[in-house]
């Protein structure tokens, strides 16, 4: 009984998996308040239609009036209202559906946009299914589903059917969709009963930006001890140094034709070279929040994104440059990652502008020297910042006396700059211009 208990405790704390969403956490501490209520609000989403959550209040409010007193017969309205429930609870129970449900998702969408998911059910029972909705559960506040969720009239038995709708990314962020879940509200629309299909999946929504045409800089190349690895080279004296499985971007002509015969799939040739133009992207996450935004955290801070969109713009032109970018961003969680060669790799850090957040304390006291030493032998260096101060001008000056090409920008919302006033090299963009796409070059 013991051991019973335990596991309930963990699986109650948690939180409803298949609503793709966890319980908030503090400090190492959760509430179990606020860990009931999200279950509580898991089951209603699971169980109930909305017709069936507003026919369940109006229910409780005649049962407590009823409490008060019984010389009005308003108590009687309940007992109707309870056997309408039980009666559609009951047949919804022996007709539920037995269904198979296949969802396909893109891993990442843009902000703004639309793309298309598709489903493939099959009836695996001998009986008609009536009223099916497909992925029923309600998914998280960034995304929505702009035809609503797929609904099917009737399924014939054994039969099967293809449905589609549009999802569309709101905000910036890291999401899970719920899980897959087929179910029925025949015959009264109180009751939701059904399967549940499949596991909840990821959906990355990265920064929307306008591609740069110009870029005014200086891209070097340095020698770096090692090479790279993992990079396709291009008009580079080259080593050969092994065979990997190809991936989307690589160049055909490094295609390995005696392995990609031995293996049956193909494999291209990694190329090693010592010296490679290598850039560093280094961003200001520094935003403390004011009342309103952290009362309503939902609403996106326009100078933050219009950072993260620069970021997305630059890391897009200079991987159609060819460079290898080393992305260092400091807040609630350290970022830091190299990228390969092309336009394969940016999708990869595009995966990580998505999730970055604003920063309360300093960001760029993160960064340690062992990483300000190694950022020193890069080529070309990139500041994105929100304001200039000693600590970025220090930054700065140190970058550009190791002989790094080293360019700052700052983005603001048009008002005067905050702390130190920065010298005439800095670029100085407004954030409502990069939102609407006319910084198009830097």
């Amino acid at each position: 009984m013991l051991q019973g208990f335990r596991k309930f405790r963990v699986r109650f704390y948690d939180g409803p998996r298949f609503l793709g969403i966890q319980p908030p956490r503090r400090n190492g501490y959760q509430s179990p308040t606020v860990t009931a209520g999200l279950w509580l609000y898991a089951w209603g989403a699971r169980f109930l239609t909305l017709p069936g959550r507003i026919v369940l209040l109006c229910t409780g409010l005649i049962l407590f009036y009823s409490l008060l007193g019984l010389q009005m017969p308003v108590y009687l309205l309940a007992f109707p209202l309870l056997m309408l429930f039980a009666a559609d609870l009951a047949v919804g129970w022996v007709g539920r559906p037995r269904v198979r449900v296949v969802r396909h998702l893109p891993r990442r969408i843009a902000v703004g946009a639309s793309v298309a998911v598709t489903y493939r059910v099959e009836n695996l029972a001998r009986r008609p299914v009536l009223g099916l909705h497909v992925d029923s559960l309600p998914p998280p506040a960034g995304v929505r589903f702009e035809q609503g969720t797929p609904y099917l009239q009737t399924l014939a038995p054994r039969a099967g059917a293809s449905l589609a709708t549009r999802i569309r990314g709101l905000r910036r962020g890291k999401y899970v969709l719920p899980a897959v879940r087929a179910d029925s509200s025949f015959p009264f629309n109180l009751w939701r009963l059904g399967v549940m299909c499949a596991p909840p999946q990821p959906l990355l929504v990265y920064p929307t930006f306008t591609p740069l045409t110009g870029l005014a800089m200086p891209v070097g190349r340095r020698y770096q001890p090692g090479g790279i690895e993992l990079t396709a080279s291009v008009a580079d004296s080259t080593e050969f140094y092994g065979c990997r499985e190809y991936r989307e971007g690589d160049n055909p002509r490094h295609i390995h034709a005696r392995s990609s015969a031995r293996v049956g799939y193909p494999v291209v040739k990694e190329l090693r070279e010592e010296y490679f133009p290598r850039t560093a992207l280094i961003l200001d996450t520094q935003r403390p929040r004011t009342l309103m935004q952290r009362l309503r955290p939902e609403r996106p801070d326009p100078v933050f994104e219009a950072m993260i969109s620069l970021a997305a713009a630059l890391s897009d032109r200079l991987g159609r440059n060819d460079c290898v970018v080393d992305l260092f961003a400091a807040g609630p969680q350290v970022y830091r990652f190299r990228s390969g060669r092309g336009l394969a790799y940016v999708d990869d850090i595009l995966d990580i502008l998505a999730c970055i957040k604003p920063a309360e304390r300093e960001p760029f006291a993160e960064l340690t020297p062992e990483v300000v030493r190694e950022i020193a032998y890069i080529s070309t260096a990139f500041l994105v910042l929100f304001k200039w101060d000693d600590e970025r001008r220090g930054l700065f000056e140190k970058l550009t006396q190791a002989g790094v090409n080293t360019k700052a920008v700052l983005v603001t919302d048009g008002s005067a700059d905050a702390g130190t006033p920065a010298p005439e090299t800095v670029v100085r963009l407004n954030a409502a211009d990069i939102l609407a796409g006319r910084c198009l070059e830097l």
